[in-house]
């Protein structure tokens, strides 16, 4: 085992449209999807090359087949800072009898994905979308790829038509009636500004003509909320800071960021940013989902009318799932640009979209 350890701990790209790259090793850690690090120490290796293969994966999509075959296609292991992080390109096939098949590709011909969707039709499963590598990213389509079942071989599907720009980690479902692949939810590029957003539209792929159509729009308007100078925002520290402000015990966390704030002359105002989802007209708190929502998103109701705040590291992305009049949209962001430059102590910027 430890001579085919060597031989297979680390990732490899297919040569052929597939290559069998079905082994021992591997097969194990399908199994047992250990760690890379935890995979070297129980094959005696102790500390690792990086990075190692392994099935511990995000952004994998796992399609059944009726007969209780499971196709598993790509994925990725750990974030892009960390060694272990490798985007795979592969196919992994378990049989209802348990036994494990691998197959790789070449790159050229289909290049690591992450958080596709991989729809069931037929003989072919249809792999639309992905993350990928930023030097495999196309901001202007959506890459389509199929898995043929007879061979395990995959080709790239020509598109027609208007496609969506870089859809990723959105569903798919087959109208069978109508013969479509109707994709949505996601993340998206949005056009002109390049900013990555959520995707609020129904995508369908038409199969008999393989072309794109944007079925439905949601009513809605969005906005992004950041800093002029467009860099990394602070709203961790702040929280941190605020939190600890409600507390008697020592956070030493939030010592660390309330001293970095007071080197540049700013300290952190907890009751603000305990109201920065209360804009001055009439509205109501939405109560979380824990089922659905991210711990960063928040929803108040104005009018009826949901509107969504998402916060990141760089950006506050607002989106209001529905109409309301121009003065309601007006106040809403001059209250989320006074809110959170205040916060942080340094100028925002609207970023319409």
């Amino acid at each position: 085992m430890l001579a085919q350890f060597n031989d297979w701990c680390e990732p490899r790209r297919g040569n052929s449209n597939p290559e069998i790259q079905t082994n021992d090793v591997w097969s194990w850690l399908v199994e047992t999807r250990a760690w890379p690090h935890a995979a070297h120490w129980a094959a005696g290796k102790g500390k690792k090359r990086a990075p190692g293969w392994c099935f511990s994966r995000y952004g994998q999509s796992e399609t059944h087949l009726r007969d209780g075959t499971i196709i598993y296609i790509g994925g990725e292991h750990e974030d892009h800072y960390d060694p272990d992080f490798y985007i795979y390109n592969d196919v992994v096939v378990v049989r209802p009898d348990a036994s494990i098949e691998i197959y790789g590709y070449p790159t050229d011909l289909f290049p690591p994905t992450d958080f596709h969707s991989a729809t069931l039709i037929g003989d072919r499963i249809y792999i639309v979308g992905g993350l990928r590598y930023p030097e495999d990213r196309n901001h202007n389509d959506t890459q389509v790829y199929f898995l043929n079942l007879c061979d395990f071989s995959i080709h790239s599907l020509a598109t027609q038509g208007q496609p969506p720009f870089w859809l990723w980690k959105h569903s798919a479902e087959l109208d069978d009636a109508a013969s479509k692949i109707v994709c949505v939810g996601g993340k998206a590029t949005h056009h002109p500004t390049k900013e990555i957003v959520e995707n609020l539209s129904t995508w369908e792929l038409d199969l008999e003509t393989s072309s794109w159509t944007e079925a439905t729009t949601k009513p809605f308007t969005r906005w992004l909320l950041m800093r002029e100078d467009e860099s990394y925002n602070d709203l961790w520290g702040i929280e941190q800071v605020a939190e600890a402000s409600r507390s008697s015990r020592r956070d030493d966390y939030a010592e660390k960021y309330r001293a970095e704030f007071g080197k540049r002359g700013h300290s952190v105002d907890a009751n603000l940013y305990d109201v920065r989802f209360s804009p001055k007209i009439p509205h109501s708190v939405v109560e979380p989902n824990p089922d659905h929502d991210d711990y960063n998103t928040h929803r108040i109701l104005v009018d009826g009318v949901i509107v969504r705040y998402v916060e990141n590291h760089y950006e506050i992305a607002v989106t209001v799932e529905g109409i309301l009049s121009t003065e309601k949209l007006e106040t809403l962001k001059s209250h989320g640009l006074e809110t959170y430059s205040k916060l942080e102590g340094v100028p925002y910027k609207c970023v319409p979209l």
